[in-house]
């Protein structure tokens, strides 16, 4: 009976093999467990097989397939967009209510060392407008988010995310990604994966944080402290080629409800707030404590009266207290011992 299933089997694995090599073939390049943890906006989600885009109105190249949003096509001068016409007010009280957005996408195409020019993630007062910064319009008000795929000769890096807040009278400075106009950023390789890339913006408490997965886990990008974002602005993607091209394809895109961060990223916040305070560097209206932007002492709103973090330092100090108490009355015990 052991040798007949053993024969049986042996027959069966090449069929299960052709079938699991199929199935990896015929399967998504989306990387699992990317999708919010938290309550996702339902009219404010493009997601595939895009059935639901009454919310959305699509500009410039952009062309709309059951696989993806092509926001430019792999051809030179080419812009394309798409916005939410609906402003996002989520049901909060707070003068800058948080959101988080889970952005995966795609950037492709046949240059091997040219190629370009990148696309942008935007949440500003105004949409609708096709414009020379990666296909929006310059001097910007509200938020702007950077994915550059051109190498420029003034920068070391090529592939490169930058986040902005536009006040409507500064430009964007497309020779030095940002120039001075950028609050932070991270050089990051995200085009021409074999799988697609995803980006992950939180605000929340005044607090904007960016995260980049490239196939290795959510990576910290930047933080930058003390940014204000009122409600009523309208969320977009905009792209844009030049005389360098490439595919800017968008797969899915979700915002959703501001999940907390832990107690170690609180912590490590803490540590490099610390540093940047005892190194003086001088006060800005935005600050980045991971890169050259510093700031003096916190507001009364940051994230050093936050109660978690009140109550992690109350609950080391009890423990020392606690300790001390039991060494102390440890050591008396002995000296009794010892004298009896």
């Amino acid at each position: 009976f052991f040798f007949r299933c053993a024969a049986r089997m042996a027959l069966l694995l090449p069929l299960l093999l052709l079938l699991a090599v199929s199935r990896v073939s015929l399967s998504s390049r989306s990387l699992p467990g990317r999708d919010p943890t938290t309550y996702v906006y339902d009219d404010f989600t493009l997601a595939q097989p895009y059935d639901t885009l009454e919310h959305y109105n699509f500009y410039g190249s952009t062309v709309v397939t059951k696989d993806f949003i092509r926001l430019t096509p792999d051809r030179q001068s080419r812009q394309g967009a798409v916005w939410l016409t609906a402003p996002f007010r989520p049901p909060s009280a707070d003068k800058f209510p948080g959101w988080e957005v889970v952005l995966e996408f795609d950037v492709h195409g046949q240059g091997r060392k040219l190629f370009g020019d990148g696309f942008a993630l935007w949440y500003t007062p105004t949409f609708g407008t096709l414009g020379p910064v990666f296909g929006a319009p310059d001097m910007f008000t509200g938020l702007g988010v950077f994915f550059d795929t051109y190498s420029n000769v003034q920068q070391v890096h090529g592939q490169y995310i930058s986040v902005m807040i536009g006040d409507g009278r500064t430009a964007y400075d497309h020779t030095r990604d940002g120039g001075d106009a950028k609050l932070a950023g991270c050089p990051v390789r995200f085009r021409g994966l074999d799988h697609y890339a995803y980006f992950r913006l939180v605000y929340n408490d005044k607090l904007l944080r960016g995260y980049v997965d490239v196939g290795n886990g959510w990576e910290e990008c930047f933080v930058v402290r003390r940014v204000l974002l009122p409600p009523g602005y309208h969320f977009g993607l905009s792209a844009a080629t030049g005389d360098l091209a490439d595919n800017h394809d968008i797969i899915s895109f979700r915002v959703a409800e501001p999940a907390p961060m832990s107690m170690q990223e609180r912590m490590q916040l803490v540590q490099r707030i610390e540093q940047d305070i005892k190194e003086g560097v001088a006060n800005k209206q935005h600050h980045d404590p991971q890169y050259e932007h510093g700031f003096a002492e916190p507001d009364d709103d940051d994230v050093f009266s936050s109660p978690l973090v009140i109550l992690f330092v109350a609950v080391v100090v009890l423990l020392g207290v606690v300790a001390v108490l039991y060494v102390t009355r440890k050591q008396q015990k002995k000296s009794r011992t010892h004298f009896t």
